[in-house]
């Protein structure tokens, strides 16, 4: 019997996989072996596609208002309730003031809206006037660079990394979205095939 539902769930596995795509949002972060994306890996062995997309797509998309404002409003009250800033234990000359961290809190929660966009897709983008962006890239797993031509000029990318992968958000109960961190794409098929 188990042997029997193993097969079953590693064939849903490949079923789910295949023909969907791996999001790689910028390039190979730090010299990490495992954020060379090797598209060939996942057209063989795993039945998908890689679509690679510039990290300034990100900028361009917050930068130019491409999200629902409305959710933007509806995450940044979540996020302001429920989650805690920690210390910052820089040197005081080094530390950002209040403007400063509100801002990055507020593109930080945008990073997280504008990804997830870019994976699935988002019907209210269309309604927004940007069909094409509306659409996604069919991604069920992605990576985001970051380290360190984004981070050295931008808020990182952990809180998207991290509320994407989780399994709520400010919308409630949901399927998490598979995000791997410096677009370690290995270590992300690691974590798709876990969770499938």
């Amino acid at each position: 019997a188990e042997k029997l539902l193993q097969f079953a769930r590693a064939g849903l596995a490949v079923a789910t996989m295949r023909g969907k795509s791996y999001l790689s949002i910028g390039g190979t972060s730090m010299g990490i072996a495992g954020s060379i994306v090797d598209q060939p890996l996942f057209e063989r062995f795993l039945g998908m596609r890689v679509e690679a997309v510039d990290m300034t797509e990100v900028a361009r998309r917050i930068d130019r208002g491409i999200y629902d404002p409305d959710e933007f409003g509806q995450a940044l009250a979540w996020c302001n309730a429920n989650l805690v800033k920690g210390k910052d234990f820089n040197p005081p000359h080094m530390q950002h003031t209040p403007e400063q961290q509100d801002w990055s809190w507020e593109y930080s929660i945008k990073m997280a809206l504008v990804v997830r966009d870019m994976m699935v897709g988002n019907p209210r983008l269309a309604e927004l006037g940007f069909g094409e962006e509306a659409l996604g890239h069919n991604a069920i797993a992605a990576g985001f660079q970051g380290q360190r031509q984004w981070t050295d000029h931008l808020p990182n990318g952990d809180f998207l990394e991290a509320i994407l992968n989780s399994s709520f958000d400010w919308t409630g109960i949901r399927e998490p979205y598979i995000v791997a961190t410096e677009n370690d794409a290995l270590n992300g098929i690691c974590m798709l095939l876990g969770h499938l």
